[in-house]
């Protein structure tokens, strides 16, 4: 009968049959074949572009911290001198505003990256306080419009205790200056320029596992950016040293993270740079054990 149970085995069994058959000579034929090469260019291009763009910055990189007014600027700004103070200050209001409008970190370190490149360029030793906070509304000005969706007016983004206010044809101008002494050279080499080339390494197996690093990345960032002894050191190899560091928050093994580092060190060249690492690790490491200890002081005494 056409109802038996093995008549419904055998249709079953030869339907199985053609469909493994009609599988088999689908991966076989040209077609996927052709898909498949066409996919693995592709995968060999993008890598290929991924080469090219971090040798750019790279070498962007190498010109702007090798510049010769550069150099200068990080010596005037010793520690503890006038003009490192004056920096520490306009950086702290500025990350005060970025805070107060949920500006993202790339803001804020791309306001102090125009902050520093404009001095080193018009080779200030000393700047009076005024012009301090000029400069700071300047530089945050252009690096929200550069980064941000929605941004304040120029007399709404004075806020937080500025020492100083300016109208804003007065701040218009400071960012003509700006923008003319960083000749439109707007899209700054920063650490944050190297995180695609490394979170494509790092293989995170979750989303959260990721954000748990970006937010680490970034509250590195903010800790160490108003030191101005890591101007000595290059955007690359502070990224480098942060992920290290964020890995080790994240429990990652020893092994992993020495394997990861010398990864880096092989794709970011570093070691060209005359082995900068491990001074700049120990200054981040410096850095986060000052702030543990004043939070742990600062909890003892409350």
């Amino acid at each position: 009968m056409c109802d038996s149970p093995n008549l419904r085995c055998s249709e079953q069994h030869w339907f199985m049959e053609e469909q493994t058959k009609e599988q088999s000579d689908q991966e076989s034929s040209p077609c996927w074949h052709d898909r498949f090469m066409k996919q693995e260019k592709l995968e060999e291009e993008e890598e290929e572009e991924d080469g090219l763009e971090l040798q750019s910055l790279l070498s962007r990189e190498e010109q702007a911290h090798s510049a010769q007014l550069f150099c200068i600027y990080r010596e005037h700004l010793q520690e503890g001198s006038a003009l490192d103070r004056a920096r520490r200050e306009a950086i702290k209001w500025t990350h005060r505003v970025c805070r107060h409008y949920a500006f993202s970190c790339t803001t804020e370190i791309l306001s102090v990256d125009y902050y520093d490149r404009l001095l080193a360029n018009i080779r200030v030793a000393e700047m009076k306080p005024w012009m301090v906070q000029l400069v700071a509304v300047a530089c945050l000005s252009l690096a929200a419009k550069v980064n941000e969706i929605h941004v304040p007016t120029l007399s709404a983004l004075q806020v937080e205790g500025p020492s100083y206010k300016f109208e804003p044809k007065t701040v218009q101008r400071m960012e003509l200056l700006v923008l003319s002494k960083l000749e439109w050279r707007m899209n700054s080499v920063t650490p944050f320029s190297f995180l695609n080339h490394i979170i494509g390494r790092l293989h995170f197996h979750t989303s959260s596992q990721m954000d748990q690093f970006l937010t680490l990345f970034e509250l590195s960032l903010l800790a160490l950016v108003s030191d101005s002894r890591f101007l000595h050191h290059r955007p690359s190899v502070i990224a480098a040293v942060v992920t290290c560091r964020s890995m080790e928050k994240m429990r990652y093994e020893d092994g992993q993270i020495g394997r990861y580092r010398n990864a880096l060190c092989n794709s970011l060249k570093w070691s060209e740079a005359g082995g900068t690492f491990e001074e700049c690790y120990e200054l981040v490491s410096e850095l986060q054990f000052k702030s543990a200890h004043l939070n742990c002081h600062r909890t003892i005494e409350a």
